[in-house]
Formats: structure tokens, sequence, C-alpha cells
């Protein structure tokens, strides 16, 4: 892979690659292809996943399983979604694509998308509830409650890009793999 993808891959998924977030979501860049040939991805547990949107462009979502289903378990994650219409119980493949029609038949965007991102289950039901009005602070989702738990992920996710790019500056490299720090 090019220095270009690997600071991409890096940019978009380093909290993914690092084990803190279950998923990360981003448009379908030129250069995917590529990157997806590599197998990068895949020699670190990850699997891909691609919502295609009515009109618009097709969207990229790399994921963790294990974190994802974790993510989607969660007693309020499920519950919501079980009410509008997911079967979480039936694994991570089924939510995705429940979501996936979703993103291509509904006008609406499915900000349910925020659970799968592994956002903190009271932001993203606080962004639904409050239709995007009132939140407490914007940064890499909108916050509805603990501010300062907001601020330590969003400050754990850049150090985990920093740390990435970091890496691919010293020569290290996310196709080949190996030790991230």
């Amino acid at each position: 892979m090019s220095d270009r993808m690997e600071n991409m891959l890096a940019a978009y998924c380093a909290p993914v690659l690092l084990g803190k977030k279950p998923a990360a979501l981003f448009a379908r860049p030129d250069w995917w292809e590529e990157a997806a040939a590599s197998g990068a991805l895949g020699r670190h547990g990850l699997h891909t996943f691609m919502f295609c949107r009515a009109n618009k462009n097709s969207l990229i979502f790399v994921y963790n399983r294990g974190l994802l289903n974790a993510a989607l378990r969660h007693e309020a994650v499920s519950r919501y979604l079980i009410g509008i219409g997911y079967m979480p119980r039936d694994g991570v493949q089924s939510c995705l694509n429940r979501i996936a029609g979703r993103f291509g038949n509904s006008g609406e965007f499915p900000h349910e998308i925020g659970f799968f991102l592994g956002y903190p289950p009271e932001d993203v039901l606080g962004f639904i509830h409050h239709r995007n009005q009132g939140c407490k602070l914007c940064g890499l989702w909108k916050v509805y409650s603990d501010v300062d738990r907001a601020c330590g992920l969003f400050a754990e996710y850049e150090r985990c890009k920093r740390v990435l790019l970091d890496y691919i500056r010293r020569g290290g490299s996310i196709a080949r793999g190996g030790p991230w720090i």
C-alpha cells in the first residue's frame, strides 16, 4: 500500500485498529479497492461492510466484530434497536443488513449508526430524541450526557491517530502489521 493509503487508514481507523472503538465510517475513497485488496485490515482482525446510499457515494464501515457485538448488545442500545426493527441477538451481520437497508431505502439518515460506531448510548439517544438540538458539546459526535467522558474519548481517539501516524512516519506499515507503539 502507498504511504497515502497508510496515512488515510490511520486517520480514519486508528481507534478501531487499536481496539479502542468498535467501528469507523467514511466515504468510499478512490484508493479503497487497492487498500481492500491488500488485506491489511483483515490481518488485524477487522471486517468491512459497504453501505450504498441512494444517489450518493458509498460509505465504508470498518469494524471489530467482537467490539461491535458488545456495543449492540448493551442493554439500552439493544432495547432501542429492537424497538425499531433490529434483532441484536441474531448477531452483527443481521444488524448490518438492517442498517444497510435503512441507508439505501430511507430518505433519512439512520442516526442509530452512532451505536454501531461506539458512541455513548446516552449521546446517540440524546441526538435522536432532541433532533440534533441542545447538545452540551460538539466534537467527534454531539454530546448530550457526560462531557468529561466524551472529552476523554475524543482525546483517546486523537492519541490513537497520532500513534499510528507516527508509526507510519517511522517506517512502519499497517499493511505489514507489527507493534504500533
